[in-house]
């Protein structure tokens, strides 16, 4: 594989080389469900890419499935707290559409409570439990939310991967 990066490197450049480790996959699901609930393109391919490298059929030990790595908890309660979004009544959550609607409506729920894209994408990887806690009990969290008070060291390094995708997407594709 790492030769095979290397020749495609030589050959095409090394944008060529970025493109192929962050690529551009369900474009249209992506950027419908981008504007629809208002986040960015680049933190949705971001997320994918870091939760299953744009797998539609991931799974994890967790039970979490699909693109952007949702459980049936989540599918649940988004559900129910955009009870209003006709879209998701009777929908498969292993659908790369549903999987990525369901994904983006919970990242832009997230970025809305926590206003702190940090905060969200911790609470996206280890849940709004583990993060309200964070907060109450410590004090450089709650007034910092960078990645260097992340108590979690699995989701410091998730906050970490998902924000150096984010760059590397507007870089490539975005700017």
């Amino acid at each position: 594989m790492i030769l095979t990066i290397t020749i495609i490197g030589i050959i095409f450049g090394s944008k060529a080389v970025l493109k192929y480790m962050y690529p551009i996959k369900y474009e249209s699901v992506v950027e419908r469900t981008s504007k629809e609930c208002g986040v960015e393109k680049e933190l949705i391919y971001a997320i994918i890419k870091c939760e299953s490298g744009f797998d539609e059929n991931a799974k994890s030990h967790a039970g979490a499935c699909g693109l952007m790595q949702i459980t049936p908890e989540t599918f649940d309660w988004v559900g129910k707290y955009h009870a209003k979004n006709e879209d998701l009544k009777g929908a498969d959550i292993h659908t790369p559409e549903t999987n990525v609607k369901i994904g983006t409506l919970f990242i832009s729920t997230l970025i809305k409570k926590y206003k702190n894209e940090v905060l969200a994408l911790c609470a996206y990887n280890a849940g709004m439990n583990a993060v309200n806690r964070w907060l109450k009990e410590n004090a450089e969290f709650k007034k910092s939310a960078d990645t260097e008070h992340i108590p979690y060291p699995e989701t410091k390094e998730y906050v970490r991967r998902v924000q150096r995708a984010k760059k590397m997407y507007k870089k490539l594709y975005f700017n």
